[in-house]
């Protein structure tokens, strides 16, 4: 009940979106692009990766600041996170994933073979000659609602279509859509591999949870992260990305500090602390960023969520039940409706 109850809403601001966005569709449901996200070409001595940040990450001066205008305290425990052992970003290309392992060796130690990829992403992509590419409709919204062992299906088998062809064409990229104005490019005999391939090939570990853009995680991926968390080596570093490692990859990075310190932090000081060290502070990205309308329900309604994740840590220890159960006897649906 409570799933398909975020999927209605989520599938209801789709379908007005693509209304506004393509009208000449007359209706249709939008049909999926392929376009390249991000080129695999040699990184400059400065490179910047987007929205990189690590769990050891200092606190900056202007974001406390800006916390501090807001009216929150800046007074933010760091109990824990300094042994969180988390970073994340945006997604990769072949040669960012490099920069990746070679940042982490050489900040904190980090081997492959101690590093998990979390892959937040619920709609289907994969990298073409080391160049990020995904299959793309209007928000990101391909897969929507869809469980974690389903995209994995579905992707396979459209990353084995691709393989079979010779040529391969793909879309740019403009404003995060498909570039229909500039040619399109083109991919003779490309090496087509999912992230899990690229990933493993490089010595780390794997890890997907399939989660639509701008909104919570499901109740279902909910589950599997505090399965897959339960049986995480203490030893072992995250590295955890969505599309552009804002939304997805904040939700992610907060139920992680959740689980690991819930005894020693409280829900606002976990939700400042990755703030302050990444783009989004879920408590206050409403008022700092003037999001409307769809963005502004699933930016609260993941606000919501959090805060209940955390009661549910404090609640169970993450034992005897599954959050899908403790809501369900609870009859939370964590869900926000606009006045």
């Amino acid at each position: 009940m409570l799933r398909r109850s975020s999927i209605a809403w989520k599938l209801a601001f789709a379908v007005l979106l693509s209304f506004a966005i393509a009208p000449q569709m007359e209706g249709a449901e939008p049909k999926p692009e392929w376009k390249v996200d991000f080129v695999n070409e040699d990184l400059a001595a400065d490179f910047k990766y987007m929205n990189w940040r690590m769990s050891i990450d200092p606190f900056p001066e202007e974001k406390l600041s800006k916390l501090k205008e807001l009216g929150c305290s800046t007074d933010v425990s760091r109990a824990g996170m300094d042994t969180l052992r988390t970073a994340g970003g945006a997604d990769f290309t072949e040669k960012q994933f490099d920069w990746i392992l070679s940042t982490l060796k050489e900040k904190v130690g980090v081997t492959p073979d101690k590093l998990t990829v979390m892959d937040l992403r619920g709609e289907t992509h994969g990298l073409i000659d080391g160049n990020v590419f995904m299959y793309w409709i209007p928000n990101n919204y391909v897969n929507e609602g869809t469980p974690t062992e389903k995209v994995l299906e579905i992707e396979a088998g459209l990353l084995d279509e691709l393989k079979k062809q010779d040529t391969v064409k793909m879309y740019q990229t403009k404003d995060w859509g498909a570039d229909h104005e500039s040619p399109m490019l083109e991919y003779k005999k490309p090496v087509i591999r999912s992230e899990e391939d690229l990933v493993k090939s490089k010595g780390a570990k794997y890890v997907r949870f399939a989660d639509t853009n701008h909104f919570r995680p499901d109740d279902h991926e909910v589950d599997l992260f505090v399965a897959f968390m339960a049986n995480l080596p203490a030893d072992e570093w995250l590295f955890m990305h969505c599309y552009a490692g804002e939304g997805r990859t904040t939700n992610f990075m907060v139920m992680t500090d959740i689980y690991k310190n819930y005894k020693v932090a409280s829900f606002d000081d976990i939700a400042a602390r990755q703030g302050l060290i990444g783009p989004v502070d879920v408590r206050t990205e409403v008022a700092t960023t003037g999001k409307k309308h769809y963005k502004m329900k699933a930016s609260i309604e993941r606000r919501i969520f959090l805060q209940q994740f955390y009661n549910y840590a404090k609640d169970t220890d993450f034992k005897g039940k599954t959050w899908t159960e403790w809501c369900r006897e609870r009859d939370l649906t964590l869900q926000y409706f606009p006045d």
